[in-house]
């Protein structure tokens, strides 16, 4: 199967590219900026990478007329809440519009097994109006502009799963983590730690809010549970993917200052802390499950295990 990875050299992207690999598939990733592909070269030649800016409408009508996918997997985006805020121009270019200048193309070369779409829990938007643990009919009621974008990215999936007969499966993703992420938590906290232990004295680890509980599923898991939606679920159903549980901030923390070879203090700082926080989000994956589906990996290994790549890779 001629499998095309949008956004392959993302973290999530970089471990479905692996997995689509290890099935025998063959894959094309593309790629923002060059650098992205520094961050891990274990996948070599194993497939071909391209350039893309999804906001180049003849790029991408390119890219798609070139290699003819039968699997399209979405994941390119502006994927970060605080840029979305400072540029949501630039942000809806890439989510939005990048999105429709990839389904038209595919309007055209109708991939023949189908298009996985990585939507988002912050499609979701506030808790204060819906119940936990989150299904898939609730509302999407975004409030920031990244979660609006990817609401839009949802909804013209749909569209055009309707309208042009487009095979459109739809993932929306609660946090996903993993060795070697960054810019989440648990990452944030587990490089700390290993900075404190290299320097080889008794330190501080300084937090944000930690009184919150969030849904946090291994990135192993989650690219199993994205085959599981694009083999088996239904274009007019969205499929939340997620651990189906939360989990305490403050827990992983803790466990983090447990496994430290030097002592360590947990310590609020108040520059960390955010206006608003949402005490709980948990997802409901009910739906999921019904497709074959089961979390595998326990926080606590996923926990270990970025604690130990942080230790191996100091500088990411």
């Amino acid at each position: 199967m001629r499998v095309l990875i949008t956004g392959a050299s993302g973290f999530i992207g970089r471990h479905l590219a692996r997995a689509a690999v290890d099935r025998g598939h063959e894959v094309t990733g593309t790629f923002l900026d060059r650098s992205e592909l520094d961050r891990d070269r274990s996948l070599g030649e194993a497939i071909r990478w391209e350039h893309l800016d999804l906001r180049n409408r003849p790029a991408v009508d390119r890219l798609v007329e070139s290699t003819r996918p039968d699997a399209v997997f979405h994941l390119g985006a502006q994927a970060y809440a605080a840029k979305a805020w400072e540029s949501p121009a630039e942000t809806f270019e890439t989510n939005v519009l990048g999105t429709v200048h990839l389904y038209e193309a595919l309007r055209r070369h109708r991939p023949r097994d189908g298009i996985f779409l990585a939507s988002s829990a912050a499609a979701y938007g506030t808790v204060e109006e819906r119940r936990q643990p989150t299904k898939e009919e609730e509302l999407l009621r975004p409030v920031n502009p990244y979660g609006v974008s990817k609401a839009c990215q949802d909804m013209l999936s749909l569209q055009y799963a309707l309208n042009f007969d487009l095979r459109i499966l739809r993932g929306r993703l609660f946090i996903t983590t993993g060795p070697g992420k960054t810019g989440d938590a648990l990452n944030d906290f587990a490089q700390r730690v290993a900075v404190l232990e290299r320097e080889g004295r008794p330190g501080k680890l300084r937090v944000g809010n930690l009184d919150v509980e969030r849904d946090v599923s291994d990135v192993r898991d989650v690219v199993r549970a994205i085959w599981v939606v694009f083999e088996k679920g239904d274009p007019r159903q969205p499929v939340n993917i997620g651990a189906g549980q939360s989990f305490s901030v403050r827990g992983i923390a803790e466990s983090l200052v447990r496994m430290a070879k030097v002592p360590i203090t947990i310590e609020t700082d108040p520059k960390l802390l955010r206006p608003t926080d949402e005490r709980v989000i948990r997802s409901d994956i009910s739906r999921l499950r019904a497709l074959g589906y089961a979390p595998s990996i326990p926080l606590g290994r996923t926990v270990e295990d970025s604690l130990n790549y942080w230790r191996e890779n100091p500088s990411g």
